[in-house]
């Protein structure tokens, strides 16, 4: 090789690797099943809760308005990793799918980063093919999954593969907890041999917690809630272990932080509702240098759908065109944005490929919910069905009153719902056939309709002839069908469906088929 070509192939070489050393690090922390107001800095009254989730929001900023879309795992951990809504992307559930698109990992790959995950590895990627998305990927056997240790070897695990790569590091640690089974919670003895039991740094008694509103604060759940915040201590001492590998590399200054949780408690009216129990997030950002330390924005709503953006944008990455979110840069650096007074959330499936459709807009203060397979008998799906919670309902509605009147709304639902939820936070008293906020669901169904109309949303026929029970009726058949059809052989994020087994499934789901 010419000498000049070989000296200008160094300074290439070198000018590149200049520009990866200037890029920042990116550490990406989620809770599963935390619910937004759980924190000591969103409001929680539980003493002593977040020390180490808090000591983010002293550093970084806070939005008060934040948002996932979908209020189940695999669909909303694949609508911050795809950058698309769950029924644009094809991530409607829980499988595999043939996503023509790179994935944030993806992209931040090819620009040079070391790409790393710990735990819901399978949840946060279209396909279980890994290897595709990280550089480096960990699952911690249930055994110790809830132990901080794990986590902290983990992402020092990744640290270190980044630094002897050469690259900066983008690293998605997702916590277990406070995911069900809660810290505490009832066990058979074969459950205690799987499960995690490892301590928290803090239990907390029932005298000590509040009961949340959309449980109607009623005392037999106190039980259960003082498990559940037991349960986010655990997950708190978790974030605390990783945050301390930063510490002792000495990468605070050169990491952003961007902590979420991927959707709320799984207690009914929360996880797998759109709810603001169920939808609603903690997202902080720390950016060192950028983000006012301890600032609290009230103004501009953002979501899940607005996290690929970011990304690319903090990068210096180009936006693709057709993603329907935007970057909040602008907004971490202390800017404004238009425009940022409405979110749009959707359940689509559960993990066994029942299909429960439901769609959501909130503005600052309302939220409509559009419900078309509510029919009186059709029960919805949630993973609180088989924990105490519900059985406690069920059995306070059997003493009458507002608890059956409650258990019966929450099994069946109804096809529209309006919540003044800045004044009505739990959702419980529904306007949707109040006189004075007519003129109101008007314009939130319309904006509702133009969403399903420029996203190509499968529920739009049902939306415009909602009055119809036939026709409502007719889709949800065909909608279930379609899912069943396709749990026979696609390849699934969990062990069963409803066909049983998923082990030998192999196929990807292609939405544009």
């Amino acid at each position: 090789m010419p000498q000049n070509c070989l000296l200008l192939l160094l300074f290439l070489c070198a000018s590149a690797a200049i520009a990866s050393a200037q890029k920042p690090n990116i550490l990406f922390i989620t809770m599963d099943d935390m619910s937004w107001d759980s924190m000591g800095s969103y409001g929680s009254a539980v003493d002593g809760i977040s020390p180490h989730m808090d000591s983010l929001a002293a550093r970084g900023m806070r939005f008060h308005h934040a948002f996932i879309q979908s209020p189940t795992c695999t669909p909303s951990r694949n609508v911050i990793n795809t950058g698309r809504y769950p029924h644009v992307s094809g991530m409607q559930g829980f499988y595999s799918v043939n996503f023509p698109h790179n994935t944030v990992p993806q992209y931040l790959r090819e620009a040079g980063y070391f790409t790393g995950i710990v735990q819901k590895v399978p949840d946060a990627t279209p396909t279980n093919d890994f290897d595709r998305y990280w550089d480096y990927h960990k699952i911690i056997p249930t055994q110790r999954a809830r132990t901080p240790k794990e986590y902290a070897n983990a992402f020092e695990s990744m640290v270190t593969g980044a630094r002897d790569k050469g690259k900066p590091f983008y690293a998605m640690v997702n916590m277990d907890d406070p995911h069900l089974p809660f810290f505490n919670g009832p066990k058979t003895h074969e459950e205690k041999d799987i499960w995690d039991q490892t301590p928290p740094s803090r239990i907390y008694s029932p005298e000590e917690v509040p009961v949340p509103g959309f449980l109607h604060k009623n005392p037999a759940f106190a039980e259960e809630v003082a498990d559940y915040y037991s349960t986010v201590r655990r997950g708190d001492d978790s974030v605390g272990a990783v945050l301390d590998v930063l510490r002792r590399h000495g990468l605070e200054d050169d990491t952003i932080i961007i902590f979420l949780s991927d959707h709320g408690i799984s207690m009914p009216f929360a996880k797998s509702s759109l709810y603001p129990a169920g939808v609603r997030t903690p997202w902080i950002v720390v950016w060192p240098d950028v983000t006012e330390p301890g600032y609290l924005d009230t103004e501009h709503m953002i979501s899940a759908i607005d996290f690929m953006p970011t990304i690319l944008d903090i990068t210096g990455l180009q936006i693709p065109e057709e993603l329907e979110g935007r970057s909040i840069v602008p907004l971490l650096k202390g800017e404004k944005q238009a425009d940022r007074d409405r979110v749009f959330v959707q359940l689509d499936e559960n993990p066994n490929a029942t299909v429960r459709p439901i769609r959501g807009i909130y503005t600052r203060d309302f939220l409509y919910i559009f419900t078309p397979w509510s029919n009186g008998e059709r029960v919805a799906t949630m993973e609180a069905r088989w924990y105490r919670s519900w059985a406690t309902m069920a059995q306070l509605a059997e003493q009458g009153s507002v608890f059956e009147e409650r258990f019966k709304f929450l099994k069946y639902r109804t096809t529209e719902e309006l919540y003044a939820y800045s004044t009505d936070p739990y959702a419980l008293n529904n306007l949707i056939d109040n006189p004075h906020y007519e003129k109101l669901a008007d314009q939130l169904r319309g904006e509702m309709e133009a969403w399903m109309v420029r996203t190509g949303d499968y529920l739009l026929p049902a939306l415009r002839d909602r009055k119809c029970s036939e026709t409502l009726e007719a889709l949800h058949q065909k909608w279930q069908a379609i899912a069943f059809e396709r749990a026979k052989d696609t390849e699934w994020k969990r062990a069963r469906n409803h066909h049983g087994s998923t082990e030998g499934n192999t196929k990807y789901f292609d939405p544009n088929e």
